[in-house]
């Protein structure tokens, strides 16, 4: 066992040897690390569950900001940059709400999925949800709506 651990440090050290350094004194302004850059203005868009049920607002789930994949499905919160973005929702009202044909169509496999337009301020946390409406119907998907149902200031890293 001590040959191998011995072996293996003998490796990293000549391969910690073999990389360049870099001295960041000497480096022109144009190389900078990003680290060093001004941060960007930014929001958050959030898909934590604390929608009010009172008004009909339920989970939303975020597929695509800007026609790009919002990322993992168990993320919670999105940073985007400051200004407009169009987000692509996916309502997650409780099976419940529905009746049995309604819940069929619902599982179908249609692109139920709607798109909402926000404004998003630096240093803002937006919460995201679906307001069912009731009245509506699924063959049109006037049944929900998303939207953006509270908005609190909070810094954004």
């Amino acid at each position: 066992m001590k040959t191998s651990t011995a072996f293996c440090l003998t490796l990293t050290a000549l391969w910690l040897a073999a990389i360049p350094t870099v001295s960041l004194a000497s480096t022109p302004q144009s190389e900078t690390p990003a680290a060093a850059a001004p941060a960007m203005d930014c929001g958050r868009i959030s898909v934590f569950d604390v929608a009010p049920r009172n008004k009909d607002i339920y989970r939303a789930r975020l597929l695509e900001i800007d026609g790009s994949l919002a990322g993992p499905t168990s993320s919670r919160s999105f940073r985007v940059s400051a200004g407009r973005h169009t987000l692509k929702v996916a309502e997650l009202i409780d099976d419940y709400e529905f009746n049995d044909v309604q819940l069929r169509l619902r599982g179908q496999g249609r692109d139920l999925s709607k798109t909402l337009e926000v404004d998003v301020a630096p240093d803002t946390t937006y919460s995201l949800g679906a307001q069912f409406i009731e009245k509506g119907s699924i063959s049109d998907k006037s049944y929900w709506n998303p939207v953006i149902y509270q908005q609190n200031p909070a810094p954004c890293k």
